[in-house]
């Protein structure tokens, strides 16, 4: 379900590499950032850290914890 305050919509990619990046994850990334969801691990991605992970989120369509698992940020 939409939340009507959630305004983020995913990058443009080609439509080539969108296509695998599907095939690959076996999720749209489109479709993930639309419903506000992780292509990673399908949970709910709608709280970022800063501006930059959530400018992430539109590239890769990761929740913040799949960004920090991914890039090797810890909360220490």
């Amino acid at each position: 379900m939409k939340n009507p305050q959630y305004s983020l919509s995913a990058t443009l990619k080609h439509p080539e590499i969108e296509a695998m990046l599907s095939k690959i994850t076996g999720v749209s990334r489109v479709g993930a950032v639309a419903e506000a969801s992780c292509a990673t691990c399908s949970g709910e991605a709608t709280s970022f850290r800063d501006a930059v992970s959530r400018k992430e989120y539109t590239i890769s369509a990761m929740c913040q914890t799949c960004q920090d698992d991914f890039f090797g940020i810890s909360e220490d």
